[in-house]
């Protein structure tokens, strides 16, 4: 992902809420803070699925991506995080969602 697509899907999916002078900054900001275009676009998803009420989700390559890391790796993490939830007396669930995939031939 570059900035062009991050200032993109955000005016795509949230241009109603928020204009290209407001995300620019914010997306500067991450960049000289180090972070990848990947995490950036998904903290702006977040905080804009909080201010709109929309549920908040990505995949766990989407994660994986952001955080360079390996899609394993990731997956590794979510269900260690799971289980640290389970002990702490937390639904994981409301946290990870395991969500059957749907592929098609053509």
């Amino acid at each position: 992902m570059n900035r062009q697509t991050v200032i993109q899907n955000i005016l795509t999916n949230y241009g109603e809420y928020i204009t290209e002078e407001t995300i620019i900054p914010l997306i500067d900001s991450g960049v000289q803070q180090g972070l990848s275009y990947d995490l950036i676009y998904l903290g702006l998803k977040m905080e804009l699925c909080k201010l709109t009420g929309e549920e908040f989700y990505c995949t766990s390559s989407d994660m994986a991506r952001a955080f360079n890391v390996s899609n394993e790796e990731m997956n590794r993490i979510i269900e260690q995080s799971r289980q640290e939830l389970a002990a702490e007396g937390k639904d994981p669930d409301d946290y990870f969602r395991d969500v059957k995939a749907t592929r098609f031939m053509i």
